[in-house]
């Protein structure tokens, strides 16, 4: 559960690096994590979650 809360701290924080993502992006990027977590026959790491999105937005630079 951090994961979300530390995504949405991240949100407050810097507003224009999520700036235009819409939800259907958002469950989309969500999906591919699970996905892949399933092609390795491994479980959802979800505390690496945030991680992995606040640096997908940042790799995206900030507006």
């Amino acid at each position: 559960m951090d994961s979300f809360w530390d995504l949405r701290d991240d949100a407050h924080d810097h507003p224009g690096r999520w700036q235009g993502v819409t939800a259907e992006v958002l469950f989309q990027r969500l999906a591919e994590y699970v996905e892949h977590a399933e092609e390795r026959g491994e479980p959802m790491d979800w505390r690496g979650v945030a991680d992995r999105m606040i640096a997908w937005r940042a790799s995206k630079g900030e507006r």
